[in-house]
């Protein structure tokens, strides 16, 4: 297979079918990093982004000391891919009078997704940094960002409870010399937990727009958000075309 054809999406895709038709059973352990990169004739970061991806999507556990096992979901889990040739903006653009606030900043041990996605071990540390933006009294956006724990080595504003441009992806980016290769953002329609129902002052089981954003620099992932916006907020997102730039 021609490697210029193949992306850790196609990867996931194959893998995903797969699982959900039960041609790989519930719990059995799939193929390795190394053995996907040799199959498909791609770099072993790109199998393991296809990995990554089916463990956000729910279709694969990693299983400590064994890799990752097939988690099986039926075909009514609709996930539509738009590939986009440019670059997006980081953050939202607010109107003047917004409140933006980091609500908290800490090491704290994670599990399930979230040490998954950081490729680390269930309980270890990572920087947890939740915030809110409210406009006329009224928050229109929760959020929640965690990154590895040795990035607030080097950058230590990521136990700072204060929001100071460029940025903290732009502070990593410019602590590690590496750029930012990938940006994935995955959006779900889903229904208000407990917590965000007093946050956003709307009755339980209302529709709340869910982004789950992971950013990758080619050495691994350097940030990995939940983004939630209640019912009558409008995100609207514009990307550079690069392609014709």
């Amino acid at each position: 297979m021609d490697p210029t054809e193949v992306g850790y999406l196609d990867i996931a895709d194959h893998y995903r079918r797969r699982i959900a038709d039960r041609q790989i059973p519930d719990g059995a352990r799939l193929p390795s990093v190394r053995d996907i990169a040799n199959q498909w004739n791609v770099a072993t970061k790109t199998a393991q982004r296809a990995l990554k991806a089916l463990s956000m999507e729910g279709y694969a556990t990693s299983v400590r000391g064994l890799g990752y096992a097939a988690t099986y979901r039926p075909h009514d889990f609709a996930t539509l891919r738009v590939r986009v040739n440019g670059s997006r903006e980081r953050g939202e653009a607010y109107a003047p009078g917004d409140e933006q606030r980091i609500l908290s900043a800490e090491l704290t041990p994670v599990g399930g997704a979230v040490s998954e996605v950081l490729g680390i071990e269930p309980n270890d540390l990572a920087v947890l940094r939740t915030g809110s933006v409210t406009r006329a009294g009224r928050v229109i956006r929760m959020s929640h960002s965690w990154f590895p724990a040795e990035l607030a080595e080097l950058v230590p504003e990521l136990l700072s409870t204060e929001s100071i441009p460029p940025g903290n992806v732009a502070r990593i980016e410019a602590a590690t010399g590496r750029k930012t290769e990938l940006t994935a953002d995955h959006f779900t329609v889903d229904i208000t937990a407990l917590q965000h129902t007093q946050d956003f002052g709307v009755p339980q089981g209302s529709p709340v727009l869910v982004r789950t954003t992971v950013r990758h620099d080619g050495e691994g992932v350097i940030e990995y958000g939940t983004t939630w916006f209640p019912r009558n907020v409008v995100l609207a997102v514009e990307y550079n075309d690069l392609a014709n730039a």
